[in-house]
């Protein structure tokens, strides 16, 4: 897949989003940690508890990536649908990390039409608790429109038949992945989504850029066209655990007795 530097609305080393004064409907809410969606979100962004109006200034942008995604639709594969930008930032007065996730569909003639979940992997290493928020993209992306709204966050893969006393049992749960439902549609004046945020501890973790991060997929829907599942794989940003310095001595220990064991097998 083709990956290009994001085309910020503003030059990436000037970037700062202006938070004084603003007024939050709501904030940054825990993920539930068993597999179920997260209660919550409305479709009104006053009372919704995910939403927030702005991006706070005291986040430093450290990376962001635009990658064009192709139809996974046979016959169709050589065609972009859409573009996905991936970015990260990092809170100092939190020491957490915020992972950001932004979708365009700019073609609906090639086999996708609906983009209705998008699942991050790369969570695993996570330490605490993750939570989740959303901001309106323009103003932030190019060309992008207010967006779609952040929907039920949880820390699963995509279901496509959500049972929530099933959900209840855990039987969902992936400490890897965060799935997010959206409803990003041309046809329905939805052509991407808002930006979505997902927050985590900085303590002994780093972010990197990894393959098959983010998983986009398009819902099957009989009642909708007779809408077909497609699923598109990209790579993005994940967590990946540093270890600790009593680990890192370990470590040294452990090669060093392998060295010595090694010489002195070579010196009999």
């Amino acid at each position: 897949m083709k990956a290009t530097l994001l085309k910020h609305s503003l030059a990436v080393a000037a970037i700062t989003f202006a938070a004084a004064g603003s007024v939050y409907a709501g904030d940054f809410t825990t993920i539930s940690n068993n597999g179920a969606r997260t209660p919550g979100s409305t479709n009104n962004p006053a009372t919704d508890p995910f939403f927030i109006n702005d991006l706070p200034s005291s986040w430093t942008l450290k990376n962001s990536v635009t990658t064009d995604v192709y139809s996974p639709v046979a016959g169709s594969t050589s065609q972009i649908v859409g573009q996905f930008v991936d970015s990260f930032w990092y809170e100092a007065s939190s020491n957490s990390y915020i992972i950001g996730t932004y979708f365009q569909l700019t073609n609906d003639d090639h086999g996708i039409t609906e983009i209705n979940s998008i699942v991050r992997s790369g969570f695993a290493d996570a330490t605490g608790d993750l939570s989740a928020a959303w901001t309106y993209a323009s103003g932030i992306y190019s060309d992008a429109e207010a967006g779609y709204r952040l929907r039920d966050p949880s820390r699963s893969d995509y279901i496509a038949s959500y049972n929530a006393g099933t959900a209840g049992t855990g039987a969902y749960f992936d400490a890897d992945k965060v799935a997010i439902r959206t409803d990003v549609s041309l046809g329905e004046d939805n052509p991407n989504s808002g930006l979505y945020l997902i927050k985590f501890s900085a303590d002994n973790s780093i972010v990197e850029w990894t393959s098959n991060a983010v998983h986009i997929v398009q819902g099957a829907s009989s009642s909708e066209g007779g809408r077909i599942r497609q699923d598109m794989f990209l790579s993005g940003f994940a967590v990946t655990m540093v270890p600790e310095a009593e680990t890192y001595a370990m470590m040294i220990a452990g090669l060093a007795l392998i060295g010595t064991i090694a010489r002195r097998r070579r010196s009999v």
